[in-house]
């Protein structure tokens, strides 16, 4: 009897590996044959997945963009309205490894996206979800009181859409002072609004 392979897990296990090839050794170093290696297949395993090394690059960022949203989809249940919306921010955070490793995958992506349309359209869709995830929290926490009903919710979103992509550039960068302190900005940032 073949083997029998589950086809999503296995792009999962691919992108990881370009994951790993990206943070050992930039966007540049990914290729076919080096990915291939690094998940521990064949290439022509790895071309049955991904006919091209840009279907490849592009799963790999999606799939950044899809745990993201899943981490911070998670945290609807949180009842308390400040807590939900510190933990759905922290999920676009450097705060772990797991989350530095897909903002180090992520911006080397965007870096790279001016030479694939592909890579750009993914990582206008990431900016815009995130933008619309800025507004939601906003808008739920001027639904139970916490910020200023006057505000301009979209005005708002932008800046912390801001706030939170500087700091977390600031945190890949090596600010170790960014990463103690990244909750901390985001929490006196929206107690300012209040």
């Amino acid at each position: 009897m073949p083997k029998l392979i589950d086809h999503a897990q296995r792009q999962q296990e691919i992108a990881e590996a370009v994951w790993r090839v990206i943070q050992r050794d930039g966007v540049s170093a990914v290729s076919v044959r080096d990915v291939a290696a690094e998940a521990g297949i064949s290439t022509g395993s790895l071309r049955h997945v991904f006919a091209s090394k840009t279907e490849l690059l592009a799963y790999s960022m999606r799939l950044v963009q899809k745990r993201v949203r899943e981490r911070a989809e998670a945290h609807v249940t949180i009842t308390a309205p400040w807590e939900r919306a510190l933990a759905v921010i922290a999920e676009f955070l450097p705060l772990d490894a797991d989350r530095r490793c897909e903002m180090d995958v992520n911006l080397a992506l965007v870096a790279e996206s001016p030479a694939h349309p592909l890579l750009k359209e993914i990582a206008l869709d990431a900016y815009r979800e995130l933008r619309a995830g800025c507004v939601t929290v906003l808008t739920r926490l001027a639904e139970y009181g916490l910020i200023r009903p006057a505000l301009d919710i979209e005005a708002e979103a932008i800046r912390l859409h801001a706030l939170i992509d500087g700091i977390a550039l600031h945190s890949l960068l090596g600010d170790a002072s960014a990463a103690h302190t990244a909750e901390d900005v985001i929490v006196q940032h929206l107690r300012s609004l209040a």
